[in-house]
């Protein structure tokens, strides 16, 4: 450290020394009286203006000025960062909504084709298809259009009604909509579902201000259909707001315990979370998933139901985030994200993994690291938590699940994957071809998606000749060893085409290994609600 103090004072030196050459008096000034704050903001002020004047390349005075913020934030933590305008724009539709028409799309020839709509969309509403392809947005050509001049043209037109203008493949012919656009938010809850058995199933896909609203939906439309216990699936949930995940373990915990509490510098930063509501679920049998991509909030209902042996935890190693960011919003729309505390699980445990001895990229590559985090891999001294049912936990790492279980059966080829990306523009389009010899499907039950969705030996044989009159790398070995995969993958993407993510969901669900565990462990879930109700009279809230 004290070399690199030196090394940066002494390019200040030289930097200073230069315009003292050439008479910059005020320089020298600064440079003689440098002990004060207010000083050396004024010397960083003579530094972003000398640079802008100076330096070889143009740079514009906030480009200096934001690479100086990142450069002072990336000595922190790998969660305090700084949001520009469109940066936080993008980051808070996930958690707060955004003004728009509500469609997903890719490209294909250059033109933003439909792939799927987002809940209440004004675009499918006002007559819009999957696969129509936008030739123009009002009056503006929309082929080479980049992601960011779509939002621009659709989310922040001034105009309350978008014209899309769209070209039918399937019918070839030419429409237009007039699309009124709304304020729209993101479901957090992307699949509910009975399973088999009595198993409800319920996927979060992320923390957000209805987050809980939507849980309370789906949980009583199972406890209807019969819901006897059920499997709570947070994989590559990212996280989101913390008062959220509280809301979502307050439903499965008796009033009083204790759900998370926070520790900061800041005195005031100290504050417990815990239940506060009677829940008809708080003895439901309980399974939650979780993955490398289970973070934050995620972890927080995770290992607060862990604790309490309320919840068998089923899958691998979560991410390792116990870090709390406070949100601060400028006035040009801007927003610093800061850490201000870090959270604690109720017996204590510390989730946030070690990152000051490495950077941030092998910080976030790391959490997905299948070696280093093996089930039962623990330092001789490191601290062991135990849960009054008598598990032994541990911290600083990631929530560790009480069963390991890793997806292979979801895994394909490498090489297949490397087609898969590398020309997912003829794969969607040879998809949305299967979509429009099944006009059907669309109009079927979700339920029975994954039975009616064949893929036929010719239309693999099709789909292999598309690929070779454009890539000639991939082999008939390649195919016939990847003949099932290619199936599955093309089954997978039709459902979503016809039916969303829980069309998708129906499909995955027959090579999803970690799921078929947690069918196939209902009794020890079943086990730990037992071990509640004979020890309720004795239950402790701290």
């Amino acid at each position: 450290m004290k070399k690199i103090l030196a090394l940066s004072f002494a390019t200040l030196v030289c930097i200073f020394s230069i315009t003292t050459f050439t008479g910059g008096r005020q320089a020298q000034s600064a440079l003689a009286y440098s002990n004060s704050f207010a000083d050396k903001l004024e010397i960083f002020k003579l530094i972003l203006d000398t640079v802008q004047q100076r330096y070889v390349e143009d740079y514009s005075q906030e480009e200096l000025l934001e690479h100086a913020i990142n450069g002072m934030l990336s000595k922190l933590d790998p969660h305090t960062s700084y949001l520009p305008v469109d940066n936080f724009k993008r980051w808070n539709k996930n958690f707060e909504g955004f003004q728009g028409i509500g469609i997903q799309y890719a490209f294909i020839e250059n033109k933003p084709t439909i792939t799927g709509f987002i809940s209440n969309s004004p675009a499918q509403d006002g007559g819009m298809k999957i696969g129509d392809r936008i030739v123009k947005i009002d009056e503006k050509d929309a082929t080479n259009l980049s992601r960011v001049e779509m939002a621009e043209l659709i989310n922040n037109s001034p105009r309350a009604v978008t014209n899309m203008h769209v070209w039918r493949p399937d019918s070839r012919s030419m429409h237009t909509f007039k699309i009124r656009r709304e304020h729209l938010n993101l479901k957090s809850v992307q699949t509910r579902t009975m399973l088999q058995k009595g198993i409800g199933y319920v996927h979060i896909d992320r923390f957000c201000s209805n987050t809980a609203y939507e849980l309370d939906d789906a949980l009583n439309l199972l406890a209807r259909q019969g819901m006897r216990s059920l499997i709570l699936d947070l994989r590559d949930n990212g996280g989101g707001y913390l008062s959220s995940a509280v809301e979502v373990t307050d439903r499965f915990l008796p009033p009083g315990k204790l759900i998370v509490y926070t520790l900061g510098k800041d005195p005031d930063s100290y504050q417990e979370y815990r239940a506060a509501r009677s829940s008809i679920f708080t003895e439901i049998p309980l399974t939650i998933l979780i993955n490398h991509g289970s973070a934050s909030a995620a972890e927080i209902v995770a290992g607060a139901l862990q604790d309490w042996d309320r919840a068998v935890i089923l899958g691998e190693t979560s991410f390792g985030k116990g870090l709390v960011q406070s949100q601060y919003r400028f006035r040009d729309g801007s927003a610093l994200l800061v850490t201000t505390a870090k959270y604690y699980t109720p017996l204590g445990r510390l989730i946030q993994r070690n990152y000051h001895s490495s950077t941030k990229d092998e910080y976030y590559y790391d959490a997905y690291d299948e070696v280093a985090h093996k089930p039962g891999q623990h330092e001789p001294n490191e601290q062991v938590f135990i849960t009054p049912r008598g598990r032994r936990l541990y911290g600083r790492g990631g929530i560790e699940p009480d069963l390991w279980v890793k997806n292979d059966d979801s895994i394909v080829s490498d090489e297949l994957l490397d087609l898969y990306l590398n020309h997912n523009e003829e794969v969607l389009k040879f998809t949305l071809d299967l979509l429009y010899k099944r006009p059907w499907l669309q109009e079927s039950k979700t339920d029975d998606i994954s039975t009616n969705i064949q893929i036929t030996d010719k239309e693999l044989l099709a789909f292999k000749n598309r690929i070779n009159s454009l890539d000639k790398l991939y082999k008939a070995h390649f195919f016939s060893k990847n003949k099932e995969d290619i199936r599955f993958l093309l089954r997978r993407e039709l459902a979503y085409l016809a039916h969303g993510t829980e069309g998708r969901f129906r499909v995955a669900k027959t090579r999803d290994s970690q799921l078929q565990n947690a069918i196939a462990n209902q009794k020890k879930a079943l086990a730990l609600v037992q071990y509640q109700l004979s020890h309720m009279s004795g239950n402790k809230t701290e």
